[in-house]
């Protein structure tokens, strides 16, 4: 499973991807509560998808927005007649590569997506219109894309270790914020308007700060491979999540002097790809097929235990 995303309506999304010889193949499946996953009879509904799915965006009740490792955006939406049918309602394929992310601005209006082509796409969402290429917005993959609290400004991180702020209302939009720090994945912490993360190839997180731009606020030593995915609680986001190319879920909180890791499972047993803030607990999902819950509070004193949240298979 190398997604899994709350949607509007209190469902989870699951990105489940399969590799048979020299062929992929992905689907989507809505749950209504984690406690059914995995079971297909439990499923809300499925569909399957013409390559692997890279990310998952939520929109509106019982619709997404789907990054497919061919190149294409596609959309589906629940059909209120068959309710355990996913319908695509809108598909394109503008990239020359997989699309490696997606991120929705805070007021829904634009949608980014990157990709392996080297580009960022931005597409305007009352029309599902791509409304601006940047062909070269960097000189390698990009791996991430990630809104700021402002919704004409995102930010992108690449294989070419450099990491740009986008603001789509200037004639030359990019801003190189960080260089050579080979940088895998970011997010923008919650409610500021300047802080934001990048995880990277040595295992580190980076906590930086638009007003500082040459220096690390927190630099946190959390593993020793590459960072694969960081985000931040909504609902507490001094809280940091983060999952790298290993089989852990750690949790950070960036507000302490010291000891920011305040809770670590090991439970599963393949690489943890999807991390999803739900309803005050962390989920992941891993390529055990599995999804976990962990209850992870703001206090060292309230998440240390024997490191495991509680598990649902």
């Amino acid at each position: 499973i190398d997604d899994i995303k709350r949607c509007k309506d209190g469902s989870l999304a699951l990105a489940c991807n399969n590799l048979f010889g020299n062929s992929w193949d992905g689907s989507v499946r809505l749950y209504e509560r984690v406690e059914d996953i995995p079971s297909l009879e439990k499923c809300l509904a499925s569909v399957t998808t013409d390559s692997t799915v890279a990310d998952i965006v939520p929109l509106g009740p019982g619709r997404l927005i789907l990054g497919l490792d061919s190149g294409a955006l596609e959309m589906l939406q629940l059909t209120p007649d068959e309710p355990r049918l996913l319908d695509t309602v809108f598909y394109r394929c503008d990239h020359d590569g997989c699309v490696s992310s997606l991120a929705l601005s805070p007021d829904g209006r634009w949608l980014a997506s990157a990709s392996w082509d080297m580009g960022v796409k931005v597409w305007d969402m009352t029309c599902m219109e791509c409304s601006r290429t940047y062909e070269a917005a960097h000189t390698d993959v990009v791996w991430k894309v990630v809104f700021s609290t402002d919704p004409n400004v995102f930010l992108s991180c690449g294989k070419d270790g450099k990491v740009h702020s986008w603001d789509m209302r200037l004639s030359e939009p990019a801003t190189v914020l960080v260089e050579c720090c080979e940088p895998t994945t970011l997010d923008w912490q919650p409610l500021s308007a300047s802080c934001y993360a990048v995880g990277q190839v040595s295992g580190d997180v980076a906590l930086r700060d638009l007003r500082q731009p040459n220096t690390d606020v927190l630099e946190l030593g959390l593993s020793q491979r590459p960072v694969h995915r960081i985000l931040f609680c909504p609902d507490t986001p001094s809280l940091l999540a983060v999952c790298a190319d290993d089989a852990i879920v750690r949790v950070a909180d960036v507000t302490k002097a010291e000891d920011h890791v305040i809770y670590s499972s090991e439970e599963h047993t393949d690489f943890v790809r999807g991390l999803c803030w739900s309803e005050g607990s962390l989920l992941s999902s891993a390529w055990d097929g599995r999804v976990l819950q962990h209850s992870v509070g703001p206090s060292s004193e309230a998440c240390q235990g024997d490191g495991k949240g509680p598990a649902n298979k």
